[in-house]
């Protein structure tokens, strides 16, 4: 082509960058108000919160589901830049890293249901959107936001309007779209570990009927895991960048369409590295291997290596968090190309949509898995994804009543290689190589009615019908260390039609509905109860270290009821606003996973999950806003097995927290020149486990964390200068646990990125 992706990337942002300085002339003539409209309003109260909880358009507080909201502006405020960061700032969720890839995946929980296989195949029981787009891979779950207008974190089943992998909960990002008036903006920031980065958007007419957004993203940033190893290089690297283009037309008075075509990549970047800590086994009874694992003692010599020292004679004595000794070669590449067709076509008092996209998404990873400066095991596998989906969709009112209704597709193709190589060279040498291929077509029709009784009783009634067939293939192949050729005849575990028959290949219809009473007593006051049943279809284990068994490979489909009641009060002229929920779900067959040594399994759990939450919001004086959000969470599976438990028993939930807390303060001064603000902001997640065997090297302990930044405003030129601190304790935040006792005498440990400082100058017009 002449030219590389990477190379096409840095000259389209640029494109962006040059587009904007270009325009700034002609915009500053033409913007009406843009600059203010990026500040929180200085009203005597809260103003009014638009979502699409229920796929059109109504106020937050008139909405009969558990939804938090994030407008550009509190992203902003609580420093959000990717993805994963929004779990700071909304109780009941979280959205971390489970592998030691800063962008292999992102794990989804939500009122404690998540599913912490690492697998690329595996759909996950809360969905990702991106611009009402489903995102089918945990792989395209981290990235980083630009130029977005809002984030929508919705909890409880949302099968009925959104369907897939929606049984807990969903986030819907959605970007900033094109708009009649000419406005964009400009950021530059620089922030430690040499992290810089360059945002910006312009957009504005093109004529009276057609208009346009062109937005971008660059970031390069050193590692932060640091690598004590002599010449090793420090992992977790950021090198992002990104660019959407939207042209919007108004084809007839009636039919507007738009076209979204986005492109993200990181080239090669250093990652897989962990926080190794030397584990031993030590005596237990109640162990089916008559021991459980545990941290080794400085002063214990477990494998004849050395007091303190894993299997490899390693033991990491550098205090920090973000500190340890590993080898090179570990990396990362990932690239998504996403392309969207939006349609919307005026009915009268119904509106007729159809969101048409294509997805094409590619990663290759390799990892240390041994967590040490030796080369005793490499890790890497991939994932190459084709996804297709359709939605039409009618929303209208007639009288009394309101409806949606609309039919959905999806289909998908993958292929996921891995590879899991240790000991070359050695007698105990093994090289296991996994080829995997999953296929996906699924088709919904799905229905929802709000009629309204009187001006305060209100009943919502909605039922959604799936039909989904996945296929599934998987071979491992036992490969010769020293000659690491394919060959038929080493296939030790096969699972493909030829060999399997029926069971590599699951079809069945899934049902998902809701019937809900929302009641106003006042103008400003809703009452809602109601029973949901939410479901996530059957999927495959995929057997990466070659330890799976023919018959574990399936797991069944899973479905719950879900009983739950809230109230949302906005109070004192508005200045204060009150949401909360409560909830109760009766699982079933829930899918849930178990780590043991470097791989695990899904299988299927009764249980039930119970809570939860309240957020509040106050603007006790126009200047000043104070945020504090809580949730409350039991979890219960049933008859667990895993790798140390005589026989099973009842267990919590993985990343299930029983506590979860945020808050925020942001105070405003008013100057002769501009506005100066002051944010902080903290979250507390609490204790839990990573694997729902809950054994020991699972343990999370919980942890708080806080943030700072100051802002300056200076509205009549439109620049935002901001100085921010996250993490201002530099607290070694656990996300994640692997037991790797058995393979490599130690503990794999991930952890949130330890203190950053940092500042940004932003130029709106």
């Amino acid at each position: 082509m002449g030219i590389s992706k990477a190379g096409f990337m840095r000259a389209a942002s640029m494109l962006v960058v040059g587009s904007l300085f270009v325009c700034t002339g002609t915009a500053q003539a033409q913007a009406t108000g843009a600059a203010s409209a990026e500040q929180p309003a200085a009203s005597q109260g809260l103003g009014e919160i638009v979502v699409t909880a229920q796929r059109r358009q109504q106020n937050l507080q008139d909405v009969g589901v558990a939804v938090s909201a994030l407008n550009a502006d509190a992203l902003r405020e609580k420093g959000v830049k990717d993805s994963t960061e929004i779990m700071n700032a909304v109780p009941g969720v979280l959205l971390q890293h489970t592998f030691g890839g800063g962008g292999t995946n992102a794990n989804l929980s939500v009122r404690g249901i998540t599913q912490t296989d690492t697998s690329p195949n595996q759909e996950p029981p809360n969905a990702m959107y991106i611009d009402d787009v489903f995102l089918s891979s945990p792989a395209m779950a981290s990235f980083g936001l630009y130029d977005t207008e809002r984030v929508e974190v919705l909890r409880g089943p949302q099968g009925t309007l959104f369907g897939r992998a929606s049984s807990g909960g969903l986030v819907n990002f959605l970007s900033v779209k094109p708009s009649k008036d000419w406005n964009g903006f400009a950021e530059v920031g620089y922030s430690s570990f040499n992290t810089g980065s360059l945002e910006a958007a312009v957009g504005g007419p093109i004529s009276d009927r057609v208009r346009f957004r062109l937005a971008g993203k660059i970031e390069r940033s050193d590692g932060y895991l640091i690598n004590t190893a002599p010449g090793g290089k420090n992992a977790f690297e950021s090198d992002m960048q990104a660019l959407r283009g939207q042209i919007e037309a108004d084809l007839t008075d009636k039919l507007t369409a738009r076209i979204s075509v986005s492109y993200e990549e990181s080239p090669r970047t250093v990652q897989g590295g962990y926080q190794a800590q030397p584990a031993y086994f030590v005596p237990d009874a109640s162990s089916a291997t008559g021991s459980l694992p545990a941290l080794l003692p400085a002063n214990v010599d477990a494998y004849g290596t050395g007091p303190g020292n894993d299997l490899a004679g390693y033991r990491n004595t550098d205090p920090r968090f973000n500190a340890v000794g590993f080898n090179n070669g570990n990396y990362l590449r990932k690239h998504r190309i996403a392309s969207s067709l939006y349609l919307t076509y005026a009915l009268g008092d119904a509106t007729l949509s159809s969101i048409t996209n294509y997805t094409k998404f590619k990663f290759n990873y390799m990892e240390d898995p041994d967590g040490g400066p030796l080369d005793l095991a490499r890790f890497n596998y991939g994932q190459d994804l084709d996804q297709f989906s359709q939605e039409l969709r009618i929303n209208g009112k007639s009288g009394p009543l309101t409806y949606t209704a609309g039919a959905y597709y999806l289909h998908s193709r993958q292929t996921f290689p891995q590879q899991f190589v240790g000991f070359l060279g050695t007698p105990f040498a093994f090289n296991v190589l996994n080829t995997g291929h999953q296929a996906l077509d699924s088709w919904a029709l799905f229905g929802q009615a709000e009629y309204q009784f009187t001006d305060k009783l209100k009943l919502t009634g909605g039922l959604r019908y799936t039909n989904e067939t996945k296929s599934f293939e998987s071979v491992d192949y036992a490969l010769d260390p020293n000659n690491p050729v394919v060959d038929p005849s080493l296939i030790f575990y096969d699972f493909r039609p030829s060999s399997v028959g029926a069971l590599a290949r699951n079809k069945e219809g899934l049902w998902s509905g809701k019937i809900q009473l929302d009641y106003k007593p006042a103008e400003h006051a809703l009452l809602y109860l109601g029973v949901s049943r939410g479901v996530k279809g059957a999927g495959f284990n995929t057997n990466n270290a070659g330890t799976l068994t023919v018959d574990l490979t399936p797991f069944k489909s899973e479905y719950l009821y879900a009983y739950e009641g809230g109230a949302k009060f906005d109070l004192f002229d508005r200045k204060l606003r009150i949401n909360a929920s409560a909830f109760y779900y009766d699982y079933h067959r829930f899918q849930g996973f178990t780590f043991f040594s470097v791989t695990g399994r899904a299988g299927n759990y009764d249980g039930y999950f119970k809570g939860g939450e309240i957020e509040i919001t106050a603007r006790p004086v126009p200047t000043l806003d104070i945020n504090l959000g809580a949730s409350y969470l039991e979890t219960k599976l049933r008859n667990v097995t895993g790798t140390y438990i005589i026989g099973a028993r009842d267990t919590q939930a993985a990343q299930a927290p029983k506590w979860t807390v945020n808050g925020s303060v942001t105070k405003r001064f008013e100057l002769p020149f501009g506005t100066l603000s002051f944010s902080w902001d903290g979250n507390y997640i609490g204790d839990r486990y990573a694997s729902i065997d809950n054994n020991t090297a699972s343990f999370i302990k919980g942890s708080f964390i806080h943030d700072a930044r100051v802002g300056l405003k200076l509205a009549d030129q439109g620049v935002d200068l901001a100085f921010f601190v996250k993490n201002i304790s530099n607290t070694g935040r656990l996300n994640f646990s692997i037991d790797s006792t058995a393979f490599f005498g130690n503990w794999l440990r991930i952890y949130s990125p330890p203190r950053w400082i940092g500042g940004s100058i932003r130029k709106t017009f």
